[in-house]
């Protein structure tokens, strides 16, 4: 019944959400912004799920999810810079201290992972971590399918 439920606004979102990247109209923040917070709140719906967390695993497991999110981005708006370079302007020292400072942020991103798996075991179980790593990849594969699909 719970995951009929979920299913249910999964769809609803994708639906609304994919409506709204159909237009050919520009996107108004305040537009994208509500498009991405039902992407969030199916994303949630769709991993609580399938995680089973409990009511109280889950008030303690979101706020978490989303420091590192917010971690996450922080890193990943630093190393743009360096993606959007135009490389036919650059020298080939350039490129390389641009290669290496990727390398970094990789790592950045990679201990900001392992700190937080450390705080997520606090709250959840081994199991359910590993639940949760492969409940968010289907998530994002089902979306990116969903998107496909509308976009033909």
């Amino acid at each position: 019944m719970m995951l009929a439920r979920v299913l249910f606004l999964i769809t609803f979102l994708f639906c609304g959400t994919l409506g709204m990247a159909q237009t050919h109209k520009k996107e108004t923040p305040e537009e994208r912004k509500a498009r991405i917070e039902k992407i969030e709140t199916a994303k949630i719906a769709f991993i609580t799920d399938k995680v089973s967390l409990s009511a109280e695993q889950a008030h303690r497991f979101w706020p978490l999810y989303q420091e590192y999110q917010d971690r996450k981005d922080q890193i990943r708006s630093k190393s743009r810079h360096f993606k959007e370079e135009n490389l036919s302007k650059l020298t080939d020292e350039q490129i390389q201290e641009g290669l290496e400072s990727r390398l970094n942020y990789r790592q950045a991103e990679l201990n900001i992972e392992k700190e937080y798996m450390d705080k997520y075991l606090r709250v959840i179980s081994p199991r359910q971590l590993a639940l949760f790593y492969r409940a968010e990849r289907e998530f994002t594969k089902l979306l990116l399918e969903r998107l496909q699909t509308a976009s033909r």
